[in-house]
């Protein structure tokens, strides 16, 4: 009877408790799955996040490459979401563009003059465009319609008015000014040409190219070649609204007042 009781006993032993598996462990209960740390964290579609990231890949590959459906690829969501935001891309190259003309400050400063106002609004202006590559080239396409757009147009016109021109001379000198700031951005500082004259060796080897022309077939070039490819962006950039600037002031209508605040 005991060696009975002792097997029933030893029969009844318990196994020991099995692990679970992986699949088993990451199985929803009750029919409830857990949201995953991604969709916790996804950031909420707005205009202000469609934009932003508009712009990278426009900075990244051109106006071009933007496409809704590549966009949308972007932000993990399909194309018809993000027309509950903007109407169509047409409508996000305007918000795109004038989401960047928002970080010009269109106030120079009452105290300048007119010219010194330009000078300020034209400088601010391509530092903006040249820190978001590709919105100058989409800025020759558009005609200035959002809020920022046309307060920067405004700031323009309200400085060469002083100028003392008409008002189709004050239009041209603005268009001037405008499309001169905008070619000059386009050719930013990262493409190829501007980076080879910022090396100093590259440079340096380029100016050497140049004085070895034959004399009696590049005359210019030999003498003057050094002087034009040159890491002198900036000065190239001022002396080309100075002209502009010079012109505009020989062009004054007799009788207008002096520049001044």
């Amino acid at each position: 009877m005991n060696i009975v009781h002792g097997q029933a006993q030893h029969s009844e032993a318990p196994w020991p408790a099995r692990r679970a598996t992986p699949q088993e462990r990451t199985r929803p209960c009750c029919g409830f799955t857990p949201p995953d740390g991604g969709e916790q964290h996804r950031r909420a579609l707005t205009r202000e996040l469609i934009v932003a990231e508009a712009l990278a890949i426009i900075a990244a590959d051109g106006a071009a490459a933007l496409s809704m459906r590549a966009l949308a690829a972007r932000l993990g969501v399909v194309p018809g979401a993000l027309y509950r935001h903007v109407r169509s891309k047409e409508q996000l190259y305007d918000l795109a563009a004038d989401s960047v003309l928002a970080e010009v400050d269109t106030r120079p400063g009452r105290a300048l003059d007119w010219t010194e106002q330009v000078r300020v609004l034209a400088r601010r202006l391509r530092a903006v465009l040249e820190d978001h590559p590709g919105i100058a080239a989409l800025l020759k396409t558009r005609d200035p319609l959002g809020p920022h757009s046309l307060a920067l147009a405004e700031a323009f016109l309200a400085a060469l008015q002083r100028a003392g021109l008409s008002p189709q001379e004050t239009a041209l000198a603005y268009s001037v000014v405008h499309d001169y700031t905008l070619g000059f951005a386009l050719a930013d500082r990262t493409t190829v040409s501007e980076q080879r004259v910022r090396d100093t060796a590259t440079r340096r080897h380029l100016h050497a190219f140049l004085r070895s022309l034959p004399a009696g077939q590049f005359p210019a070039l030999a003498a003057l070649g050094q002087h034009v490819w040159a890491g002198n962006r900036d000065q190239r950039f001022t002396a080309g609204l100075d002209i502009i600037l010079a012109g505009l002031n020989a062009a004054r209508q007799p009788g207008s007042p002096p520049p001044g605040p």
